[in-house]
């Protein structure tokens, strides 16, 4: 296999990936907000943490 054959398998193993996530997304629609959520909250308790009085 040559390069560009490299090049393509690398390419349909991305899109398989992507198209997976995509599906588990559309199954799991739920699991967008909750992981925005868990991040915000994380940010929140870090910078509280920042700025709690020594």
């Amino acid at each position: 296999m040559g390069v560009a054959g490299l090049r393509f398998a690398h390419v349909k193993r991305t899109l398989r990936v992507r198209a997976a996530l995509v599906g588990l997304l559309e199954e799991l629609p739920f699991i967008c907000p909750v992981v925005v959520a868990i991040g915000s909250l994380i940010m929140i308790v870090i910078q509280l943490c920042k700025d709690w009085p020594q």
